[in-house]
């Protein structure tokens, strides 16, 4: 219980035990009612007092944080309802405002992000509006659809909620890749699932539109394995898929078949771990990411394109444990996510341009952890 002086000084002086035991027991319930009432107001009042003075010790930190003139990092200002989205593997979720985090240089160690089990890992990062939805492909190739502004709001390192509880999962099912939907600002009409084991399937987005029956099947885990990776596309361009072990394959979009197509071969202790699309016009520049905290950027006239599916890909990243690719522009920011919920936003501008294959620069430094998941995002134009 909370200390309280002036009580204590109050049953001292007027010898109030003494005069409680002294009444009816209906009188001696009802006083200790008020005690245990006036107890928990005031350990109310010690825990909202505790949480404003965290804030500003927060506040004062990211402040100090603040690097010196000469090498500031300009952190770009999104709209109030654009959201980070952190996601684990045993499905916790949760958001948090995009401004809330400040851009850093590459290579710096980030800020604790969402609170995990040591049983638990990070596992994806998207950024969306509230307006957008959350499209939820699980191991076991249902579809959900959450709209964004549902899932639990919390200042960064807040813990969030289960997605696999709320969309009643069954046993042993989990979420295997996640897409944000934006019908308002993203006219891409497209959306493309690769499964772990490289099958592609394509389908217009009006599958996976509001009125999406949840649990809908879009992939056979029987067939192709269990969704690792999804995106959307214009349908014109070429198709990158990326494998764990830093080996890639392009082809063309329009050879993707409804039914579906095997992408790229993938050897028994690989997996798929990124799929995106590059532009038609060549202005697309892709970004890896390994585990291991590193990162390039390869423009897209440094690989070619296959005249069709199903090859074994070549070495894009040399890396044994690739976390994530990205179709990015000059503009785009990278936010970076580890395992035990570290989180890190940069310009991609920092990260130099490589032709060739390359272990890459530095983008995070984990410490001993490992990074786990990308993701892009362009921000508005700044006044």
């Amino acid at each position: 219980m909370p200390e309280n002086t002036a009580m204590d000084t109050m049953r001292d002086e007027y010898e109030i035990d003494t005069l409680i035991e002294q009444a009816t027991p209906i009188l001696r319930r009802y006083i200790l009612t008020l005690e245990q009432e006036n107890a928990r107001l005031r350990q109310e009042l010690m825990d909202a007092q505790g949480t404003a003075a965290r804030r500003e010790r927060a506040a004062l930190a990211r402040e100090s944080r603040e690097p010196s003139a000469n090498t500031s990092v300009p952190t770009p200002r999104y709209g109030d309802d654009v959201m980070v989205i952190t996601v684990t593997a045993q499905g916790l979720c949760k958001r948090t405002p995009v401004n809330e985090y400040s851009a850093q240089r590459r290579g710096g160690v980030g800020v604790f992000d969402i609170q995990t089990s040591r049983d638990d890992q990070v596992a994806h990062v998207l950024v969306a509006r509230e307006a957008a939805a959350l499209l939820v492909l699980s191991s076991r190739g249902r579809a959900f659809r959450v709209p964004v502004e549902t899932l639990p709001l919390t200042e960064i390192r807040g813990r969030g909620a289960s997605l696999p509880e709320r969309l009643m999962f069954t046993g042993g099912e989990t979420i295997g890749a996640l897409l944000a939907l934006d019908e308002e600002q993203d006219d891409r009409p497209n959306v493309l699932i690769a499964t772990a084991s490289g099958l592609l399937r394509s389908f217009h987005r009006n599958y996976v539109g509001p009125r999406l029956q949840p649990g809908t099947l879009l992939v056979e885990p029987a067939r192709g394995g269990s969704p690792a990776a999804a995106t959307l596309s214009h349908g014109g361009g070429d198709v990158l898929v990326a494998l764990r072990s830093g080996v890639a394959y392009r082809f063309a979009e329009q050879l993707i078949r409804r039914e579906g197509v095997r992408g790229i071969q993938v050897r028994p202790d690989d997996a798929v771990v990124g799929l995106a699309v590059l532009a038609a016009d060549g202005s697309d520049a892709i970004f890896l990411a390994s585990g291991e905290g590193l990162g390039t950027r390869r423009g897209d006239d440094t690989f070619s394109a296959n005249k069709s599916p199903g090859g074994q890909g070549k070495v894009i990243m040399k890396t044994d444990a690739l976390a994530g690719l990205a179709a990015v522009t000059e503009q785009s920011e990278v936010f970076c996510v580890s395992g035990l919920g570290k989180i890190i936003r940069f310009a991609v501008a920092e990260v130099p341009p490589k032709a060739g294959n390359v272990q890459g620069v530095n983008i995070m430094d984990c410490r001993g952890d490992q990074l786990t998941a990308i993701t892009v995002s362009t921000p508005p134009a700044q006044d």
